[in-house]
């Protein structure tokens, strides 16, 4: 399973929701797979996003690519058989091994993760006041860390919102019929959430 819908627009379900999904799967003797593709490695200023959930027990696989910058998987229990059935052009080869384990030193040498959550914590309460001071233009601020999403009223408001920015030299990404996401890289700090959110309220206080 997803930690959200991201194409939908970055829909979360809550961390009730999970801590209940994974007693069910323990309780049937199933896998819970979570798929960290794009949450996993700091992303959501946690490791992996499913610490957000505070589980009875971690999940039993966890898929992961992107920020490690390799595919694979890790899991708690049992080995799919027969051994290495599970390959692909990305998984397993001693170069990108090798960037791995570089990134992971440099990430932990640096404490990015720290760092992830600092600024997402700047991105969510910038959010959030920026949907209260234009309430007729954003909606639904939401996210876990730096992976934030926020909706603009219309698909008109998001669409003339996104072209502003970009007017600003801010490019940012959408999903959805009405949703605008952030995906910040590892080095993105509480000083350039700043700036962004400065930038979007300088766009909003022109459309409003």
């Amino acid at each position: 399973m997803c930690v959200c819908l991201f194409h939908a627009g970055d829909n979360h379900a809550s961390s009730a929701f999970f801590r209940q999904l994974r007693q069910i799967a323990k309780e049937a003797d199933v896998a819970m797979i979570v798929d960290e593709v794009q949450t996993g490695c700091g992303a959501t200023g946690k490791m992996w996003a499913h610490e957000h959930w505070d589980l009875s027990h971690p999940p039993d696989i966890v898929t992961f690519s992107k920020r490690m910058q390799i595919g694979g998987y890790y899991l708690s229990r049992g080995r799919p058989q027969p051994y290495g059935r599970i390959f692909n052009t990305w998984l397993g080869d001693l170069a990108h091994l090798a960037v791995t384990r570089a990134a992971l030193k440099y990430i932990r040498d640096n404490d990015l993760v720290k760092h992830s959550a600092e600024a997402g914590n700047v991105l969510q309460a910038g959010f959030h006041a920026l949907e209260e001071k234009y309430p007729t233009l954003l909606v639904k601020a939401r996210g876990l860390g730096p992976f934030t999403a926020i909706d603009g009223r219309s698909e008109e408001i998001r669409n003339k919102l996104c072209h502003d920015m970009r007017q600003e030299g801010v490019y940012v990404g959408v999903c959805g019929d009405v949703s605008i996401r952030l995906r910040p890289m590892l080095i993105f700090t509480s000083d350039h959430a700043k700036f962004l959110l400065s930038v979007f309220d300088k766009v909003l206080s022109k459309m409003a």
